[in-house]
This record gives C-alpha cells, sequence and structure tokens, in this order.
C-alpha cells in the first residue's frame, strides 16, 4: 500500500535509508534543519519497503511557493512517485488560500525534472544563470567612485520599486537561487531592513546586496538591467562592501544567459564559468 503524508522529524531514520544515488545528498543530511524550518513542508511518498520519494513546498511571501527538494530511491524509478507525490503538494497547495503562485527552479541539463513538469502542466517562465564570484582576489577594482548608500525602509523601498519597474521586471532575486515573481508586496519591512541599497548619483541606476547562505556565504548582487558588467562603481561599491565584513562572503548574481554569454575579459576569470541556466517553471493558482 501506497500513501503520502507530511513528514516529521520521526521520519529521519526512514529517510536516511534512501538511496538516492547522490553522494552526501545534502537533501538527507539537512532533513532536521529543513523539518524544523516553518517555511519548509516536506512529504513522502511511502510504500511497504519504506520511503519512495520525498518533495517539499518553500514558502515565500506574497503567496509565492517553490517546489523542490524532490529525491527519490533509486530502487523504485520509473513508477511515477515524483508526479504523483508532486500531484499531492500542488493539491495541498491549491488549498490553501494564502497561496497564489507555484514554481519549480531546475537546471536546464536535469531533463528529468523538466519531464515531470510538464506532467503536471507547470510552464517554463523565464531562465537565469547564477554567477559565483570565486576568484575576487584576481579582480582589479575600478577606481571609480562607490555609489551612495541609501538608508531607511521607506526610501530603499521606493528605489528598489522604481527600479524594478523602469526594468520590467518579471522576477525578483528574493533569495540567492530562488527568484519570484515581482511584486512590491514581496519587499516586507523585515527584508529591506537587511538589505544595503545603494543608488549611481549620475543614473536612476541601484543595486542591493543581501547576505544569505546556501552552503557558503553569499553576497546576492540584486541588479534589474543587463549592463551589471559596465557599471564600475557597482563594482567599487560591492567590493568596499565585502571589505567591511568579517565573512568570507562570496559575491553571486543571476544574470540572463545572453548577459552570461557576453562576460568582458575583466570578469572572466574571477567568476565560475556556467554554462547550465536554472529555468524558472511557474503556474498561478490563484
Amino acid at each position: 500500500m501506497t500513501t503520502i503524508r507530511q513528514l516529521t522529524i520521526n521520519d529521519y531514520q526512514a529517510v536516511l535509508k534512501m538511496q538516492t544515488g547522490i553522494e552526501d545528498d545534502y537533501v538527507l543530511r539537512i532533513f532536521p534543519q529543513l523539518i524544523e524550518n516553518p517555511a519548509q513542508t516536506l512529504f513522502g511518498l511511502i510504500t511497504a519497503e519504506g520511503i519512495a520519494a520525498v518533495a517539499g513546498v518553500y514558502r515565500l511571501p506574497n503567496g509565492n511557493g517553490i517546489l523542490g527538494r524532490l529525491r527519490s530511491d533509486i530502487r523504485f524509478h520509473s513508477k511515477g512517485n515524483a508526479t504523483s507525490l508532486l500531484q499531492h503538494i500542488i493539491a495541498y497547495c491549491e488549498q490553501d488560500p494564502t497561496m497564489n503562485w507555484l514554481g519549480a527552479i531546475t537546471l536546464k541539463s536535469n531533463l528529468p525534472a523538466q519531464r515531470v513538469l510538464d506532467k503536471l502542466n507547470i510552464q517554463p517562465e523565464s531562465s537565469f544563470i547564477s554567477l559565483l564570484m570565486k576568484a575576487p582576489e584576481r579582480f582589479i577594482v575600478p577606481s571609480a567612485a562607490p555609489w551612495e548608500l541609501i538608508e531607511g525602509i521607506d526610501r530603499k523601498r521606493a528605489v528598489i520599486e522604481q527600479a524594478a519597474v523602469e526594468a520590467k521586471a518579471a522576477f525578483y532575486p528574493y533569495e540567492a537561487y530562488f527568484p519570484i515573481p515581482y511584486a512590491s508586496a514581496i519587499l516586507e519591512d523585515d527584508y529591506i531592513e537587511k538589505l544595503a541599497v545603494f543608488r549611481d548619483p549620475k543614473s536612476s541606476r541601484i543595486m542591493a546586496i543581501q547576505e544569505d547562505y546556501k552552503g557558503q556565504d553569499i553576497a546576492q548582487i540584486q541588479y534589474f538591467w543587463p549592463d551589471v558588467f559596465q557599471q564600475d562603481g557597482l563594482w567599487t561599491t560591492v567590493f568596499n562592501y565585502l571589505k567591511q565584513s568579517d565573512k568570507q562572503l562570496v559575491p553571486q548574481l543571476d544574470v540572463s544567459p545572453e548577459t552570461a554569454s557576453s562576460i568582458p575579459a575583466a570578469f572572466r576569470d574571477s567568476f565560475t564559468e556556467n554554462n547550465d541556466p536554472w529555468l524558472i517553471y511557474g503556474k498561478y493558482i490563484r
């Protein structure tokens, strides 16, 4: 008999017995932290032999949710378990009146995940490449003047909203690797307060830095236009920010595949090469 239910910390040992075929699978390793996170809900498809698949939904502000953490036991592949489990999670979200949009983010190279999303009638909406500056010491910092710091929650919100409108931003990089549909309501006071927001005094360009942790300390650069590598003052500002931190922050930014394919020579040795875009799938449920 097969059942699907929400998982708890009591399922940890059963989860650890899953054979996902992934060496040091982080989803299995950090299962207790995922369960403890109030924004994360995990479900399992359970058979008489054990847990065949795990997946969940990560809730973000403004009724947005990201499907993910999908893992299948390789001993039970090709039985439609992943599709059945995600169908259950989607139905669960559709019953929640606070949920508006469901998305999934997968690499272009991950064809099995895309086939599952196609079966679920979740459509691709956009794509991006996450660039990590793994060798900042190789980068020659421009001598340009840094951008001015914007302070105050209301002022920061205003310049971010204006920039998003000017750049016609469809998605907002709310967290590293987690863009969601742009809406001003996602910019809660607590979130904005933690952002370091800067403006080019010579134009309307703005840039925000959010500190995040995704296996390492990240300085996520939020910038809405495709000319990020032509903004010398922006990069002076980023490196000034890094110098003032007591963490080993790694700069990261999301760009379009077109921007990633034309990185200027001055940046190429600093950023890790990445030719595998993330695809954003999504559907509105309200």
